[in-house]
């Protein structure tokens, strides 16, 4: 967990941060899903550079997406509870909802684009399935983050050397726990059906 946070660290900063962090990150996730599925422990850096070039591209476009995304809805905000009237202020819930469930799917971000091979246009449509159809999951997922962050900037060292292999490994767990549910929900029906 020490190494794999290291090298999304120095591989977020050696991409200008800007180009680095969402394919680093990507590298990091993918590391840890292989890890909980029981995947072939084979030269961790090897493997963490061939992720990171394999997601550069796709991680780079989601995540240029993702923060146009967040910065819109900033500036929305910003000028909807700035103005008076109350036609503006029907907007303004409208866009305090698109901007819980923009949140809310943060955190199926990265799990969801190492999970299997997607499209761009899949791996949204699935933050977005997942987020609104699991929406305790997605607070608890949310929660258990601010947590991790709130215990770890208490020891300043723990912060840089393990926070985010272990959100990485939080957020992993429960994308998978969430599938296995979806899945196990999805044979029953079938088996219903028949």
């Amino acid at each position: 967990m020490l190494y794999v946070n290291a090298l999304w660290m120095l591989f977020t900063l050696g991409g200008l941060i800007l180009f680095g962090f969402f394919p680093a990150a990507a590298a990091m996730f993918y590391l840890i899903r292989q890890w909980m599925d029981g995947g072939d422990d084979g030269p961790i850096f090897s493997m963490f550079v061939a992720r990171f070039k394999a997601y550069f591209i796709q991680a780079n476009l989601l995540g240029a997406i993702i923060l146009f995304a967040g910065i819109l809805l900033y500036v929305d905000l910003q000028f909807f509870f700035q103005a008076e009237s109350t036609i503006l202020a029907i907007f303004r819930y409208t866009l305090l909802t698109i901007t819980f469930v923009y949140l809310i799917m943060l955190p199926y971000l990265f799990p969801l684009l190492v999970e299997k091979k997607r499209t761009i246009k899949e791996v949204l449509r699935d933050m977005l399935f997942m987020s609104i159809t699991r929406i305790v999951q997605s607070a608890v997922m949310m929660i258990g983050c601010i947590t991790i962050f709130a215990a770890y900037s208490q020891l300043a060292g723990f912060f840089l050397f393990f926070f985010g292999s272990t959100v990485a490994l939080w957020l992993t767990w429960n994308v998978k726990h969430a599938h296995r549910n979806i899945l196990s929900k999805q044979k029953n029906s079938r088996m219903i059906n028949d």
